[in-house]
């Protein structure tokens, strides 16, 4: 109920206030640590609990410095593994993406591709209505007239 009313409540002192001390207070505390502090906050402890015998030979000052070294290899290890896992799927969503782009234009526009035209070739003309030219005549007999027996 009462973040109900912090948002949808009215602007009023009351509201404003559970609003700075439940909501921008805490951001601003978290928003001053980094991401291996938090890290070092979960492993050192675990370390000084459950290392009982390394806390006494080593003291807690070198466990809580181990504890810190943990903690930047581990935020290193995560970041490079959500590096690679990026990498990896925006090469695989880059294939992808001219074919959902197409598909998306193609729907939108409401146009569909058109098929081409095959080329025809005309058929071959056959000289069997024509009597006076090159070819064979009436008679079966092939005719072939040239310029010279013409002059």
């Amino acid at each position: 109920m009462l973040a109900l009313f912090m948002r949808f409540g009215p602007d009023i002192p009351f509201r404003r206030m559970l609003n700075r001390h439940l909501v921008e207070r805490p951001l601003d505390i978290l928003l001053a640590h980094r991401r291996h502090q938090f890290v070092f906050m979960i492993i050192a402890p675990l370390m000084l609990l459950l290392g009982g015998e390394a806390t006494l030979i080593f003291g807690p000052e070198l466990m809580l410095a181990y504890a810190a070294d943990v903690a930047l290899y581990i935020d290193l290890v995560v970041i490079a593994a959500a590096s690679a896992s990026w990498t990896r799927a925006h090469a695989a969503l880059s294939r992808w993406r001219p074919r959902f782009l197409r598909q998306d234009k193609r729907k939108a526009s409401g146009a569909t591709p058109r098929a081409r035209r095959s080329q025809r070739t005309p058929a071959r003309l056959t000289g069997a209505n024509d009597d006076d030219g090159e070819g064979r005549d009436a008679g079966g007999f092939e005719v072939r007239w040239s310029n010279a027996a013409a002059a």
